[in-house]
């Protein structure tokens, strides 16, 4: 992987080849797959957000574990051989304190070449972000929810929010209106036709119909509404709701 490549990983997706510094807590994301260890995270991370509330901190951590997910879909997509270093037993997380709030970032162990082809049939990607979320990031989701007592279709719903951001990025950077749009159609097919036992859920938590309203912060732009609230005002009593919440009422 070349310099340009590893750079994106981490400004983008919060993933590194290096382990972090002085990192606050750090798992290995198979030990992070227990519920114990998941709630020592947790808990250690809400109090460097100057709150107790697990739940949140399970809400905001899962935005930067998305990340993880987002870089799956990308490097399958690509057909990119990094893709099959991302799982569960080649990556750590790292909790490191800043002078801001604290962040996360995500150690790749070994960089795993694996056997992955351009075009790609999409019932094989799909088949490859399966298993990728059944067997990768379910326990983790599971573990999280244990410790935060919290519902885990909410945790996917947070993983769902920045899968979308994501999408919309790349959208917006297309080179012309059918590129734009194959972007995203893929991605409707990517999540929508996810079995929901991949989940370990009764529906599955990605089938998500867009909703969109206007800005009302300048300059008045058409958003997307999110899947679901990513409790971020509830840091700060001066934040208020993101003007994309699901919680603010219908224009």
């Amino acid at each position: 992987m070349c310099e340009t490549e590893k750079m994106q990983l981490g400004e983008r997706f919060f993933i590194y080849s290096e382990a972090a510094e002085n990192a606050v807590v750090t798992f290995s994301l198979t030990e992070l797959s227990l519920p114990a260890n998941a709630e020592h995270l947790l808990k250690t991370y809400a109090s460097m957000l100057g709150t107790d509330d697990k739940r949140l901190a399970a809400a905001i951590f899962c935005s930067w574990y998305a990340g993880i997910c987002g870089a799956k879909y990308a490097l399958l997509t690509a057909a990119h051989p990094m893709a099959h270093a991302l799982c569960l037993s080649n990556m750590s997380v790292h909790l490191i304190r800043t002078e801001g709030f604290p962040v996360f970032s995500f150690h790749v162990h070994e960089n795993r070449d694996g056997l992955c082809h351009k075009h790609d049939p999409g019932n094989v990607l799909l088949d490859e972000l399966g298993l990728f979320y059944k067997n990768d990031v379910r326990p983790i989701i599971l573990a999280l929810a244990k410790a935060a007592q919290t519902k885990a279709v909410m945790l996917w719903k947070q993983i769902y929010n920045q899968l979308y951001t994501y999408m919309e990025e790349e959208a917006r950077n297309a080179a012309g209106d059918s590129t734009r749009n194959l972007i995203i159609e893929q991605f409707k097919a990517m999540t929508w036709e996810l079995e929901p036992e991949v989940f370990g859920l009764p529906a599955n938590p990605f089938r998500n119909m867009p909703k969109f309203r206007t800005d009302r912060n300048p300059p008045h732009n058409t958003i997307s509404i999110k899947a679901t609230c990513c409790l971020a005002y509830q840091l700060r009593a001066d934040h208020g709701y993101c003007s994309s919440c699901p919680i603010l009422p219908a224009e």
